[in-house]
């Protein structure tokens, strides 16, 4: 069972409503239910519990309008026009729209973090699978000197994996941790599978 202090820094994945109840909620219903009921209780207590720094992340896509609006802060194609789209052709976590944000009690544990003027929680948005301006973003005077990395959130095998590896690259020296029972896969299995790969790369494995 995992235990966390202040100088651990929280890494929470898209925990959005999209990927839990909205358009990309999984078809199992059986998983679903494990996702809602089990994951997202674990994962706000994980929150509750943790006394340090959290980051939460926003996967973030945008429509055609807001594109031509310039509402990337930087270079971005809507999400239709984008090769995940190819692939995955389900628009989702757009910009704003209720998908898009932390689930409600997620999103409330989070806010809970900055109460009585404290700045203990911030979110990002990201724009690929893995953050890839991670090392810009820790270059922050809260974020100095911190111990450990601790993860969890969705999916296991898609962005948390990938940004537990970018994490990894760029702290070589750092223990990194993942929350394997805060986290949910596409598929019990490849969320599976995506643990032992994180093993394979000395991601320690822990519950709450």
């Amino acid at each position: 069972m995992i235990t966390t202090t202040e100088k651990d820094i929280l890494f929470v994945i898209d925990a959005q409503v999209d990927f839990i109840t909205g358009v990309l909620a999984n078809l199992d219903p059986v998983y679903r239910e494990y996702i809602i009921n089990t994951t997202i209780p674990n994962l706000v207590k994980l929150i509750k519990q943790h006394p340090g720094q959290v980051i939460a992340t926003h996967d973030t896509h945008f429509t055609k309008l807001q594109v031509s609006s310039a509402w990337p802060p930087e270079p971005g194609v809507a999400y239709e026009d984008s090769l995940e789209n190819k692939y995955l052709p389900v628009p989702h976590c757009i910009k704003l729209t209720e998908g898009w944000e932390l689930v409600p009690e997620v999103l409330a544990a989070c806010q809970e973090k900055n109460k009585d003027n404290a700045i203990k929680f911030r979110a990002v948005d990201k724009y690929t699978f893995g953050y890839n301006k991670w090392a810009d973003f820790l270059d922050f005077k809260d974020y100095k000197d911190f111990d450990r990395i601790i993860i969890a959130g969705y999916c296991t095998d898609i962005c948390v994996i990938s940004n537990a590896l970018i994490l990894r690259a760029l702290f070589p020296n750092k223990e990194i941790i993942i929350v394997e029972n805060c986290c949910a896969g596409v598929t019990p299995e490849k969320h599976n599978a995506a643990i032992e790969v994180m093993k394979s790369c000395q991601i320690l494995v822990e519950t709450v």
